[in-house]
């Protein structure tokens, strides 16, 4: 289970990841790796490199969770669980370069789809607290949008649109903080004899 910060930690992750393992060659001057808002698709904030937006937040199948005790014992309640919906964008000065990197990165995530928790706790600037439990995992795979989902977003951004490719994390459940009474475990049964009530006339 992990704290708020699970959905920034997801993100700066990957792109990390990417980051670190893309090939250098591929690229004419020194690359960009950046988070991305919806506004930036207007600007030229990254002309080389890759970049990664969050486009969607949808509350996760398994909604209803059971209440959950931490290791300090104290029952709190359930957890959210949410998928997380990304699009990564490959972005160079030519076409072919531009679907090399593509391939790259389908590739490259393809291989490498568990992030484990040591991973997504290093990925955050703030790391005063983990994010993520010890035996934690977050595990992405193919989304490809629905055609009224991707044309709507061609529409939004067709004035610097790049060929993209859609990501889900799943089930990345973010914790709640706040307790829940506890009436404590059972550990005595009183049984007593009884009269049989009277039958009503």
């Amino acid at each position: 289970m992990a704290s708020h910060l699970a959905i920034a930690a997801v993100a700066k992750t990957l792109l990390r990841l990417i980051e670190e393992r893309c090939p250098r060659d591929e690229f004419t001057s020194s690359p960009s790796f950046q988070l991305y808002q919806t506004h930036d698709f207007g600007s030229q904030l990254v002309n080389e490199g890759f970049s990664l937006m969050l486009w969607r937040v949808t509350v996760a199948a398994a909604r209803n969770q059971q209440p959950r005790r931490g290791t300090d014992g104290i029952l709190r309640r359930p957890s959210l669980p949410l998928d997380l919906h990304f699009m990564l964008t490959p972005w160079a000065g030519e076409a072919e370069r531009q679907l090399r990197l593509l391939g790259w990165a389908m590739r490259f995530i393809e291989d490498n789809t568990v992030l484990n928790a040591s991973q997504l706790n290093h990925s955050l600037t703030r790391r005063e607290l983990a994010v993520f439990g010890p035996l934690e995992t977050v595990e992405l795979s193919l989304d490809p949008p629905g055609l009224a989902d991707y044309l709507g977003l061609w529409d939004k951004y067709r004035s610097r649109w790049q060929t993209s490719v859609m990501y889900v994390a799943r089930m990345v459940t973010l914790d709640s903080g706040l307790a829940m009474r506890d009436a404590g475990l059972v550990t005595t049964r009183e049984m007593r004899y009884g009269t049989e009530a009277e039958p009503t006339p």
